[in-house]
Protein backbone atom coordinates (compact mmCIF):
# COMPACT_ATOMS: atom_id res chain seq x y z
CA UNK A 1 0.00 0.00 0.00
CA UNK A 2 1.11 3.51 -0.69
CA UNK A 3 2.39 5.42 1.70
CA UNK A 4 1.08 8.56 0.86
CA UNK A 5 -2.46 10.24 1.90
CA UNK A 6 -4.70 11.81 -0.11
CA UNK A 7 -5.76 15.26 1.03
CA UNK A 8 -9.34 14.60 -0.40
CA UNK A 9 -10.41 14.49 -3.96
CA UNK A 10 -12.67 18.01 -3.12
CA UNK A 11 -10.32 19.87 -5.10
CA UNK A 12 -9.40 17.48 -7.88
CA UNK A 13 -12.95 16.25 -8.93
CA UNK A 14 -10.49 14.03 -11.89
CA UNK A 15 -8.70 12.00 -9.27
CA UNK A 16 -7.62 8.97 -10.41
CA UNK A 17 -9.38 9.11 -14.20
CA UNK A 18 -7.70 9.28 -16.81
CA UNK A 19 -8.97 10.87 -19.83
CA UNK A 20 -8.05 10.51 -23.39
CA UNK A 21 -7.67 14.22 -25.26
CA UNK A 22 -7.95 13.74 -29.48
CA UNK A 23 -7.10 17.11 -30.27
CA UNK A 24 -3.85 18.62 -31.42
CA UNK A 25 -4.75 22.60 -31.00
CA UNK A 26 -4.83 23.73 -27.47
CA UNK A 27 -4.18 19.87 -26.20
CA UNK A 28 -1.35 21.42 -23.94
CA UNK A 29 -3.89 23.57 -22.31
CA UNK A 30 -6.64 20.56 -21.66
CA UNK A 31 -3.35 18.13 -20.24
CA UNK A 32 -2.93 21.02 -17.51
CA UNK A 33 -6.29 21.77 -16.67
CA UNK A 34 -6.91 18.01 -16.40
CA UNK A 35 -3.21 17.43 -14.55
CA UNK A 36 -4.79 19.75 -11.94
CA UNK A 37 -7.87 18.71 -11.37
CA UNK A 38 -6.19 15.18 -10.69
CA UNK A 39 -6.83 13.29 -13.73
CA UNK A 40 -3.89 11.51 -15.81
CA UNK A 41 -4.42 12.82 -19.64
CA UNK A 42 -3.12 10.81 -22.57
CA UNK A 43 -2.75 12.92 -25.65
CA UNK A 44 -3.24 11.11 -29.39
CA UNK A 45 -3.84 14.31 -31.76
CA UNK A 46 -6.02 12.48 -34.72
CA UNK A 47 -4.83 15.87 -36.52
CA UNK A 48 -2.34 18.24 -37.71
CA UNK A 49 -2.27 21.47 -36.62
CA UNK A 50 -3.51 23.76 -38.58
CA UNK A 51 -1.56 27.51 -38.79
CA UNK A 52 -2.04 29.82 -36.28
CA UNK A 53 -2.70 32.75 -38.72
CA UNK A 54 -5.40 30.75 -40.02
CA UNK A 55 -7.46 30.23 -37.33
CA UNK A 56 -6.92 33.64 -36.26
CA UNK A 57 -8.21 34.29 -39.70
CA UNK A 58 -11.09 32.86 -39.51
CA UNK A 59 -11.55 34.41 -35.97
CA UNK A 60 -11.32 38.25 -37.29
CA UNK A 61 -13.54 37.37 -40.25
CA UNK A 62 -15.74 36.20 -38.23
CA UNK A 63 -16.04 39.10 -34.92
CA UNK A 64 -16.10 41.14 -38.55
CA UNK A 65 -19.36 39.61 -39.49
CA UNK A 66 -20.55 39.80 -35.73
CA UNK A 67 -20.60 43.75 -35.70
CA UNK A 68 -21.87 43.81 -39.17
CA UNK A 69 -24.26 40.59 -39.83
CA UNK A 70 -24.43 39.64 -43.52
CA UNK A 71 -28.02 39.47 -45.35
CA UNK A 72 -26.79 36.47 -47.60
CA UNK A 73 -25.30 34.02 -46.49
CA UNK A 74 -23.65 31.07 -48.93
CA UNK A 75 -22.92 27.77 -47.50
CA UNK A 76 -20.97 25.12 -49.70
CA UNK A 77 -20.30 22.27 -47.47
CA UNK A 78 -20.86 20.87 -44.31
CA UNK A 79 -16.97 20.17 -43.13
CA UNK A 80 -16.96 23.97 -43.30
CA UNK A 81 -20.18 24.73 -41.61
CA UNK A 82 -18.80 22.42 -38.71
CA UNK A 83 -15.32 23.85 -39.04
CA UNK A 84 -16.59 27.65 -38.77
CA UNK A 85 -19.04 26.91 -35.80
CA UNK A 86 -16.17 24.69 -34.16
CA UNK A 87 -13.76 27.29 -34.03
CA UNK A 88 -16.45 30.22 -33.04
CA UNK A 89 -17.68 27.84 -30.03
CA UNK A 90 -13.64 27.67 -29.42
CA UNK A 91 -13.26 30.98 -29.03
CA UNK A 92 -16.73 31.11 -26.96
CA UNK A 93 -18.41 33.34 -30.17
CA UNK A 94 -20.89 30.23 -31.36
CA UNK A 95 -24.53 31.25 -30.16
CA UNK A 96 -23.02 34.95 -31.16
CA UNK A 97 -22.24 33.65 -35.01
CA UNK A 98 -25.86 32.13 -34.94
CA UNK A 99 -27.57 35.04 -33.83
CA UNK A 100 -25.56 37.41 -36.49
CA UNK A 101 -26.87 34.70 -38.91
CA UNK A 102 -30.55 34.47 -37.79
CA UNK A 103 -31.92 37.09 -40.42
CA UNK A 104 -29.89 36.45 -42.95
CA UNK A 105 -31.37 34.94 -46.63
CA UNK A 106 -28.98 31.33 -46.90
CA UNK A 107 -28.27 29.27 -49.76
CA UNK A 108 -26.38 25.80 -48.88
CA UNK A 109 -25.05 23.47 -52.25
CA UNK A 110 -24.66 19.56 -51.50
CA UNK A 111 -24.35 18.38 -47.96
CA UNK A 112 -24.18 22.04 -46.49
CA UNK A 113 -28.26 22.04 -46.78
CA UNK A 114 -28.42 19.20 -44.09
CA UNK A 115 -25.67 20.75 -42.14
CA UNK A 116 -26.71 24.09 -41.92
CA UNK A 117 -29.24 23.06 -39.10
CA UNK A 118 -26.09 23.60 -36.99
CA UNK A 119 -26.16 27.24 -37.15
CA UNK A 120 -29.85 27.67 -36.17
CA UNK A 121 -30.67 29.16 -39.61
CA UNK A 122 -33.28 27.88 -42.58
CA UNK A 123 -32.30 27.27 -46.21
CA UNK A 124 -33.57 29.47 -48.80
CA UNK A 125 -32.79 28.06 -52.14
CA UNK A 126 -30.46 25.11 -52.53
CA UNK A 127 -27.57 25.35 -55.23
CA UNK A 128 -27.33 23.36 -58.38
CA UNK A 129 -24.26 20.84 -58.10
CA UNK A 130 -22.07 23.34 -60.08
CA UNK A 131 -22.72 26.13 -57.57
CA UNK A 132 -23.72 29.74 -58.81
CA UNK A 133 -21.33 31.43 -61.47
CA UNK A 134 -21.55 34.80 -60.39
CA UNK A 135 -23.89 38.18 -59.19
CA UNK A 136 -26.36 38.21 -61.55
CA UNK A 137 -27.62 34.49 -60.95
CA UNK A 138 -27.21 34.93 -57.53
CA UNK A 139 -29.21 37.78 -57.25
CA UNK A 140 -31.74 35.92 -59.34
CA UNK A 141 -31.39 33.44 -56.56
CA UNK A 142 -31.71 36.34 -53.41
CA UNK A 143 -34.48 39.04 -54.71
CA UNK A 144 -31.69 40.98 -55.57
CA UNK A 145 -28.23 42.16 -53.93
CA UNK A 146 -28.78 45.94 -53.65
CA UNK A 147 -27.05 46.91 -50.96
CA UNK A 148 -26.25 43.60 -49.71
CA UNK A 149 -23.60 42.07 -47.35
CA UNK A 150 -22.29 38.43 -48.82
CA UNK A 151 -20.90 36.15 -46.86
CA UNK A 152 -19.34 32.87 -48.69
CA UNK A 153 -18.18 29.92 -46.88
CA UNK A 154 -15.47 28.64 -48.37
CA UNK A 155 -13.23 25.23 -47.50
CA UNK A 156 -9.95 24.81 -49.01
CA UNK A 157 -9.90 21.08 -50.74
CA UNK A 158 -13.87 20.64 -51.12
CA UNK A 159 -15.09 20.31 -54.45
CA UNK A 160 -16.98 22.79 -54.50
CA UNK A 161 -13.95 25.48 -53.85
CA UNK A 162 -13.21 26.37 -57.83
CA UNK A 163 -16.68 27.38 -58.39
CA UNK A 164 -16.96 28.97 -54.83
CA UNK A 165 -13.83 30.77 -55.56
CA UNK A 166 -15.36 32.56 -59.17
CA UNK A 167 -18.62 33.47 -57.40
CA UNK A 168 -16.38 35.65 -54.70
CA UNK A 169 -14.42 37.30 -57.52
CA UNK A 170 -17.32 38.13 -59.18
CA UNK A 171 -19.21 39.32 -56.59
CA UNK A 172 -16.02 41.47 -55.98
CA UNK A 173 -16.07 42.29 -59.78
CA UNK A 174 -19.59 43.41 -58.98
CA UNK A 175 -18.99 45.72 -56.21
CA UNK A 176 -20.65 43.82 -53.73
CA UNK A 177 -19.43 43.75 -50.21
CA UNK A 178 -18.75 40.26 -50.28
CA UNK A 179 -16.47 38.91 -46.98
CA UNK A 180 -15.14 35.54 -47.63
CA UNK A 181 -15.06 33.26 -44.87
CA UNK A 182 -12.42 30.49 -45.67
CA UNK A 183 -12.19 27.84 -43.11
CA UNK A 184 -8.88 25.76 -42.88
CA UNK A 185 -8.83 21.95 -43.14
CA UNK A 186 -6.65 20.43 -40.83
CA UNK A 187 -4.24 17.53 -41.84
CA UNK A 188 -3.54 14.44 -40.62
CA UNK A 189 -1.83 13.65 -37.99
CA UNK A 190 1.72 12.93 -38.68
CA UNK A 191 2.46 11.20 -35.57
CA UNK A 192 -0.02 8.68 -36.30
CA UNK A 193 1.39 6.03 -33.37
CA UNK A 194 0.27 8.57 -30.73
CA UNK A 195 -3.54 8.19 -32.02
CA UNK A 196 -3.49 4.82 -32.44
CA UNK A 197 -2.32 4.42 -28.82
CA UNK A 198 -5.04 6.32 -28.06
CA UNK A 199 -7.29 4.54 -29.74
CA UNK A 200 -6.02 1.10 -28.02
CA UNK A 201 -6.96 2.79 -24.75
CA UNK A 202 -10.64 3.89 -25.78
CA UNK A 203 -10.91 0.54 -27.18
CA UNK A 204 -9.71 -1.09 -24.13
CA UNK A 205 -11.39 1.10 -21.51
CA UNK A 206 -8.10 2.29 -20.01
CA UNK A 207 -9.30 5.91 -20.18
CA UNK A 208 -12.54 6.94 -18.65
CA UNK A 209 -13.38 9.98 -21.05
CA UNK A 210 -12.11 11.18 -24.74
CA UNK A 211 -12.67 14.95 -25.39
CA UNK A 212 -12.86 16.43 -28.44
CA UNK A 213 -12.94 20.29 -29.17
CA UNK A 214 -14.08 20.12 -32.80
CA UNK A 215 -16.22 18.39 -35.59
CA UNK A 216 -13.93 17.28 -37.61
CA UNK A 217 -11.67 15.64 -34.60
CA UNK A 218 -14.49 13.58 -34.32
CA UNK A 219 -14.87 12.62 -37.37
CA UNK A 220 -11.12 12.08 -37.93
CA UNK A 221 -11.18 9.51 -34.91
CA UNK A 222 -14.12 7.89 -36.37
CA UNK A 223 -12.32 7.38 -39.92
CA UNK A 224 -8.96 6.19 -37.58
CA UNK A 225 -10.87 3.47 -35.91
CA UNK A 226 -12.17 2.29 -38.96
CA UNK A 227 -9.21 1.96 -41.20
CA UNK A 228 -7.40 0.13 -38.02
CA UNK A 229 -10.00 -2.30 -37.93
CA UNK A 230 -11.62 -1.66 -35.28
CA UNK A 231 -14.37 0.89 -35.77
CA UNK A 232 -17.28 -1.22 -33.80
CA UNK A 233 -14.87 -1.71 -30.80
CA UNK A 234 -14.02 2.24 -30.46
CA UNK A 235 -18.20 2.94 -30.84
CA UNK A 236 -18.96 -0.03 -28.06
CA UNK A 237 -16.35 2.17 -25.82
CA UNK A 238 -17.57 5.28 -26.71
CA UNK A 239 -21.32 4.51 -26.01
CA UNK A 240 -20.20 2.51 -22.76
CA UNK A 241 -17.65 3.00 -19.75
CA UNK A 242 -15.96 5.54 -22.21
CA UNK A 243 -17.45 8.75 -21.62
CA UNK A 244 -17.44 11.45 -24.61
CA UNK A 245 -17.32 14.89 -24.00
CA UNK A 246 -17.36 17.79 -27.03
CA UNK A 247 -16.27 21.44 -26.80
CA UNK A 248 -19.49 22.53 -27.89
CA UNK A 249 -23.05 21.98 -29.41
CA UNK A 250 -21.84 21.43 -33.42
CA UNK A 251 -19.03 18.99 -32.00
CA UNK A 252 -21.33 17.29 -30.24
CA UNK A 253 -24.07 16.94 -32.80
CA UNK A 254 -21.36 14.84 -34.76
CA UNK A 255 -20.72 12.75 -31.78
CA UNK A 256 -24.48 11.65 -31.42
CA UNK A 257 -24.48 11.41 -35.35
CA UNK A 258 -21.32 8.84 -35.20
CA UNK A 259 -23.01 6.75 -32.61
CA UNK A 260 -21.48 7.87 -29.69
CA UNK A 261 -23.97 7.62 -26.80
CA UNK A 262 -24.08 9.56 -23.62
CA UNK A 263 -21.99 12.86 -25.02
CA UNK A 264 -21.70 15.57 -22.40
CA UNK A 265 -21.21 19.05 -23.52
CA UNK A 266 -20.39 22.25 -21.33
CA UNK A 267 -22.84 25.09 -21.47
CA UNK A 268 -19.27 27.13 -22.30
CA UNK A 269 -17.15 26.26 -24.93
CA UNK A 270 -14.27 26.65 -22.35
CA UNK A 271 -11.82 24.20 -21.19
CA UNK A 272 -12.43 24.70 -17.76
CA UNK A 273 -15.75 24.39 -18.22
CA UNK A 274 -15.10 20.62 -19.91
CA UNK A 275 -13.33 19.96 -17.19
CA UNK A 276 -15.83 20.59 -14.89
CA UNK A 277 -18.60 18.66 -16.44
CA UNK A 278 -16.17 15.94 -16.64
CA UNK A 279 -15.67 15.94 -12.88
CA UNK A 280 -19.66 15.83 -12.02
CA UNK A 281 -20.29 12.87 -14.65
CA UNK A 282 -17.11 10.72 -13.73
CA UNK A 283 -18.20 11.82 -10.78
CA UNK A 284 -21.20 9.39 -10.68
CA UNK A 285 -19.20 6.75 -11.29
CA UNK A 286 -16.95 6.41 -8.21
CA UNK A 287 -17.61 3.45 -5.61
CA UNK A 288 -17.63 3.22 -1.92
CA UNK A 289 -17.41 0.24 -0.23
CA UNK A 290 -16.43 -1.11 3.37
CA UNK A 291 -14.38 -4.26 2.75
CA UNK A 292 -12.45 -6.24 5.66
CA UNK A 293 -13.94 -3.71 8.10
CA UNK A 294 -12.36 -1.05 6.14
CA UNK A 295 -13.77 2.31 4.02
CA UNK A 296 -12.50 2.32 0.65
CA UNK A 297 -13.46 4.65 -2.24
CA UNK A 298 -12.92 3.13 -5.70
CA UNK A 299 -11.81 6.36 -8.27
CA UNK A 300 -11.01 5.02 -11.71
CA UNK A 301 -7.45 4.02 -10.94
CA UNK A 302 -7.39 4.97 -7.47
CA UNK A 303 -8.71 2.91 -4.43
CA UNK A 304 -8.52 5.03 -1.58
CA UNK A 305 -8.18 2.49 1.68
CA UNK A 306 -8.90 4.42 4.57
CA UNK A 307 -7.67 7.04 3.06
CA UNK A 308 -4.55 6.04 1.62
CA UNK A 309 -4.19 5.93 -2.03
CA UNK A 310 -3.43 2.56 -3.91
CA UNK A 311 -2.83 3.17 -7.39
CA UNK A 312 -3.85 0.32 -9.38
CA UNK A 313 -2.47 -1.30 -12.59
CA UNK A 314 -4.63 -1.86 -15.32
CA UNK A 315 -5.98 -5.31 -14.54
CA UNK A 316 -6.24 -4.91 -10.57
CA UNK A 317 -8.44 -1.73 -11.82
CA UNK A 318 -10.21 -4.05 -14.43
CA UNK A 319 -11.00 -6.80 -11.62
CA UNK A 320 -12.03 -4.33 -9.11
CA UNK A 321 -14.39 -2.18 -11.28
CA UNK A 322 -16.04 -5.87 -12.63
CA UNK A 323 -16.55 -7.13 -8.87
CA UNK A 324 -17.43 -3.82 -7.55
CA UNK A 325 -20.24 -3.60 -10.19
CA UNK A 326 -22.14 -6.27 -8.00
CA UNK A 327 -20.80 -6.72 -4.59
CA UNK A 328 -21.67 -9.48 -2.87
CA UNK A 329 -22.04 -11.28 -6.39
CA UNK A 330 -20.19 -14.22 -7.59
CA UNK A 331 -18.34 -12.93 -11.20
CA UNK A 332 -17.24 -16.02 -12.59
CA UNK A 333 -13.64 -16.53 -13.74
CA UNK A 334 -14.56 -16.58 -17.31
CA UNK A 335 -16.97 -13.45 -17.04
CA UNK A 336 -13.25 -11.55 -15.78
CA UNK A 337 -11.30 -12.86 -18.44
CA UNK A 338 -14.08 -11.01 -21.10
CA UNK A 339 -13.82 -8.10 -19.19
CA UNK A 340 -10.39 -7.37 -18.08
CA UNK A 341 -8.49 -9.83 -20.81
CA UNK A 342 -10.69 -9.88 -23.50
CA UNK A 343 -10.44 -13.33 -23.55
CA UNK A 344 -13.31 -15.65 -25.31
CA UNK A 345 -11.73 -18.84 -23.81
CA UNK A 346 -10.46 -20.32 -20.61
CA UNK A 347 -8.13 -22.54 -20.33
CA UNK A 348 -5.47 -23.87 -17.53
CA UNK A 349 -3.12 -20.84 -17.96
CA UNK A 350 -5.83 -18.36 -18.51
CA UNK A 351 -7.30 -19.07 -15.11
CA UNK A 352 -4.35 -19.32 -13.18
CA UNK A 353 -3.55 -15.24 -14.64
CA UNK A 354 -6.72 -14.49 -13.03
CA UNK A 355 -5.74 -16.35 -9.93
CA UNK A 356 -2.37 -14.44 -9.60
CA UNK A 357 -4.24 -11.12 -10.38
CA UNK A 358 -6.77 -11.50 -7.43
CA UNK A 359 -3.97 -12.55 -5.10
CA UNK A 360 -2.26 -9.39 -6.38
CA UNK A 361 -5.13 -7.14 -5.96
CA UNK A 362 -6.11 -8.97 -2.39
CA UNK A 363 -2.37 -7.67 -0.80
CA UNK A 364 -2.51 -4.44 -2.37
CA UNK A 365 -5.67 -3.63 -1.00
CA UNK A 366 -4.25 -4.39 2.91
CA UNK A 367 -6.81 -4.66 5.35
CA UNK A 368 -9.35 -4.49 3.07
CA UNK A 369 -8.34 -7.08 0.62
CA UNK A 370 -10.16 -9.71 2.89
CA UNK A 371 -13.57 -8.31 1.60
CA UNK A 372 -12.25 -10.11 -1.80
CA UNK A 373 -13.31 -13.69 -1.43
CA UNK A 374 -12.86 -16.88 -3.59
CA UNK A 375 -15.89 -18.99 -4.23
CA UNK A 376 -14.16 -21.99 -5.06
CA UNK A 377 -15.00 -23.63 -8.76
CA UNK A 378 -17.40 -20.49 -9.12
CA UNK A 379 -15.12 -17.06 -8.79
CA UNK A 380 -15.04 -14.10 -6.95
CA UNK A 381 -16.83 -11.58 -5.40
CA UNK A 382 -16.81 -8.45 -2.82
CA UNK A 383 -18.19 -8.82 0.86
CA UNK A 384 -18.84 -5.97 2.00
CA UNK A 385 -18.34 -4.99 6.13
Amino acid sequence: MAAATTRGAGSRPLLGFRVGIAAHRGSQEQADALRRAGAEPVVGAVLGPVPSARIEALEAVTEDLLARPPSVVVLTSAAGIEGWLGTAEGAGRGSALRDALAGATVLAQGDAAAASSALDVAVAATLPPGGVEGGAQLARLTGGLTGARVAVQVQAGHPAGQATAGLVAGLVTAGIDVVDVAVPVAPPAEDSQAALRLLEAVVEQRVDALTFTAPDEVRGFVALAVGAGAGNEALAALSGDVVPACMGPACAQVATSAGFRGVIQPERARVGAMVEVLGEQLGTGVVRLELGGVDVVIRGALALVDDEEVWLADRERGLLEALARRPGTVVAKAELLRRVWRSDGIDGAEAHAVEVAVARLRRRLGPAGAGLQTVPRRGYRLVSG
